[in-house]
């Protein structure tokens, strides 16, 4: 019966820290890009009011959504392995980001009014080495935030769990 509520207690905090990894991501998406958008100084509190309480939490649905599959091979390989590292953590955030990325790369949306004959094209956005690195960068908060709330104890449903050493 203890090993069962150690492997619960294990999901249980997994689930929690993607949640937690999720919000971190698009934090750090939303940062970025309202920086870079040129607003005034006087429009900052507003803009940070409204991302705080409705589109970072909206946003990190998304980014959970998009990141899912790939985030959970990160976590098994790294439940299997027991690794309690957050280098591991971050490393793997950054390939979950590409992941993502790759997943928009390859993707061409059907566009309804193409002439027959005509070839549709990638959003250009895909291919800017800004986004690229920016949801990469995303990936590599995500993995940390993950490491700081689930992380650390990675492989614990096997044996009794311990903190690493400092």
């Amino acid at each position: 019966m203890t090993v069962f509520l150690r492997i619960l207690g294990q999901l249980i905090l997994i689930l929690v820290g993607y949640a937690v990894a999720s919000v971190v991501a698009s934090a750090f998406l939303h940062l970025i890009f309202l920086t870079s958008a040129g607003f005034e100084a006087e429009e900052a509190p507003v803009l940070v009011m409204g991302s705080v309480v409705f589109s970072i939490p909206f946003v990190a649905l998304f980014t959970a959504y998009f990141a899912f599959l790939p985030a959970v091979v990160a976590i098994g390989i790294g439940e299997i392995l027991g690794a309690r590292d957050w280098l591991y953590y971050s490393i793997a955030g950054g390939v979950v980001g590409a992941c993502v990325i790759a997943l928009f790369w390859f993707y061409l949306p059907p566009s309804l009014d193409l002439e027959p004959g005509a070839i549709a094209t990638r959003d250009p956005l895909v291919e800017n080495p800004y986004v690229l690195s920016t949801v990469i960068g995303a990936g590599i908060l995500g993995g940390i935030a993950y490491w700081a709330v689930a992380g650390r104890l990675a492989g614990g449903w096997r044996s009794r769990a311990t903190l690493p050493a400092r």
